[in-house]
């Protein structure tokens, strides 16, 4: 079992409507082993499967060997994420939370070596709140 203590939160930067089978596409064409984030929630607020947690994902580049990543599909700089994908979004983290213990719950913005707007400013926003409601509090953000 691989020590995780890490979620980052994505957006798919899609419409909405792209999901699992279309992000995994075009990380196979930038040539990952398979799609990067462990888990996609579509726009039906259906969490899919990605890449196992005990893999490795490739969604934050150099920061990913201690973390999950979400990707909830819809470009967040233009629209707001869906009632149905926060739901979802919040049920996942809490049983990644009981399952792994104590996680920091980022957004891919927050890794002092990215230069994203992701999770999209709509969704980036909700982050303290879901984690107030999770009861995960968000440690200080190591600086490398």
């Amino acid at each position: 079992m691989r020590k995780i203590s890490k979620i980052y939160v994505h957006h798919s930067a899609l419409p909405r409507d792209k999901s699992l089978s279309e992000i995994r596409k075009l990380h196979l064409a930038r040539g990952f082993e398979d799609v990067g984030y462990h888990f996609i929630i579509d726009s039906k607020g259906e969490i899919l499967q990605g890449r196992s947690v005990e893999e490795t994902g490739a969604h934050v580049k150099r920061d990913n060997i201690e973390s999950i990543g979400i990707c909830v599909c819809g470009n967040f700089e233009e629209e707001q994420p869906l009632p149905s994908q926060l739901e979802a979004l919040e049920k996942l983290i809490s049983s990644l939370y009981k399952r792994f213990g104590k996680l920091q719950v980022l957004g891919h913005r927050d890794y002092s070596e990215s230069d994203t707007l992701c999770p999209g400013r709509y969704l980036y926003q909700l982050l303290p709140e879901l984690r107030s409601k999770i009861k995960v509090s968000q440690n200080s953000v190591e600086k490398r």
